[in-house]
């Protein structure tokens, strides 16, 4: 099977590790999605299917990256910041991304192995927060992990919209897939 894999312009750093280098890879693949619709078109779903628009998946997934970013004693992924600006602006999004492509680029391998708190909520029927023990570099490998997600999730609204896009064909496709694809 051929296949278009993504290829993204490398962010100069000093010494970088594979974590930071996929979260960047990431988020630049976010720039180039976004950089590729409008910002009438960041804003739909595509019911019944999504009813989410691309703009409430993108800032849910630049959330998370800010809850590690602006982690004090915990990490809490339970702070969203629902219907915010960045649900409506592709613009802000794209600076949101920049801004945290800045500060990966600049985050060293002693701060990756750092033990921190995760606050997250667990359960459907009730509140339920859990507090657990993980690494700086694990959140960061979910966050980005969990932001492909979101791309698969903004990339079946663009299709079920028939919207042109000159993003890879590869978006929305987790490392994995992405390896097997190149193994084929």
């Amino acid at each position: 099977m051929q296949t278009n894999l993504i290829t993204l312009s490398p962010v100069q750093n000093r010494m970088r590790t594979s974590i930071i280098d996929g979260c960047i890879e990431t988020l630049q693949q976010g720039q180039q999605f976004l950089s590729s619709i409008s910002n009438k078109e960041y804003q739909l779903a595509a019911p019944p299917y999504v009813t989410s628009s691309i703009g409430k998946h993108f800032r849910h997934l630049l959330d998370l990256f800010y809850a590690i970013y602006s982690k004090k004693d915990v990490i809490d992924y339970n702070l969203r910041r629902r219907d915010s600006v960045v649900e409506t602006s592709r613009i802000v999004a794209l600076e949101e991304i920049e801004a945290l492509i800045a500060w990966l680029d600049n985050l060293d391998e002693h701060q990756l192995g750092r033990k921190v708190l995760v606050s997250t909520e667990v359960c459907l029927n009730s509140t339920q927060v859990c507090v657990v023990s993980s690494t700086f570099e694990r959140e960061l490998s979910f966050v980005a992990l969990h932001a492909t997600h979101h791309y698969a999730m903004a990339n079946v609204i663009v299709r079920s919209l028939k919207i042109n896009i000159r993003a890879n064909d590869t978006f929305g496709c987790a490392p994995t897939t992405i390896s097997y694809l190149r193994g084929q």
